[in-house]
């Protein structure tokens, strides 16, 4: 494992130094086994031993994932929880963790075109990967395996809008069933319910730009 060339803060793995982003989360960043129960109150989850660093500013309680970045192997498909979370929340860029490319038209996020039918479905959309500075934006373009068709979006509204997680609900037993994969905004009654593993926000006041323009990919 080394470190990039353009950048000390880029991770490389592997004998073909591919670039390992600063939010991705390590196979050996394990996630730490808590016993899920009901609150005394009937109110929502809670897990045994918690602390009140286990819940966000919304009251929003977190999986808890160990941070050992490097150990194992990357797992691209993955972000780890806690830095997604920083990266997102503070305008980081996912790569490096320097701050993330900002203009007037906004701060700068890149997305697989191919997954989006039309451009004007961006306002609005919900999103849970970080920004990224201009240096590292060319790294992702090149790289990811995920961004397929990269397409860069100014946005000059992220709005923190809330978690992506797993929601619990109560049987007719009084057992706890979970439910994976769910987006839960903050504020919604059932936040009690939940348990997140990534922030998401939303993306306002959004503007598609040309990336060779951007000087992102070379022309």
């Amino acid at each position: 494992m080394r470190f990039a060339d353009d950048s000390e803060t880029v991770m490389n793995w592997g004998s073909r130094r591919i670039p390992v982003p600063y939010a991705t989360r390590w196979t050996g960043e394990r996630v730490i086994d808590q016993e899920v129960t009901i609150r005394p109150d009937g109110t929502g989850v809670r897990v045994l031993g918690e602390t009140a660093a286990a819940r966000d500013q919304y009251g929003v309680l977190w999986g808890q994932v160990r941070e050992v970045r490097g150990k194992g192997r990357p797992d691209f498909s993955s972000l780890h929880p806690t830095r997604q979370r920083r990266a997102l929340a503070e305008r980081l860029c996912q790569v490096c963790d320097g701050p993330a490319s900002h203009t007037r038209d906004g701060w700068l996020f890149l997305l697989n075109a191919d997954e989006i039918q039309d451009t004007r479905d961006v306002e609005g959309a919900k999103n849970t990967s970080p920004p990224v500075c201009l240096r590292c934006a060319d790294l992702a373009t090149r790289f990811c395996p995920h961004l397929g068709n990269p397409m860069g979006i100014r946005v000059r509204r992220p709005r923190i809008w809330g978690v992506f997680g797993t929601v619990y609900t109560v049987t007719p037993a009084g057992r706890l069933e979970p439910h994976h994969d769910e987006y839960m905004p903050y504020g919604h009654p059932a936040t009690g319910w939940f348990i997140a593993s990534q922030l998401v926000v939303e993306l306002r006041r959004c503007t598609v730009v040309d990336l060779v323009a951007e000087s992102v990919i070379p022309g």
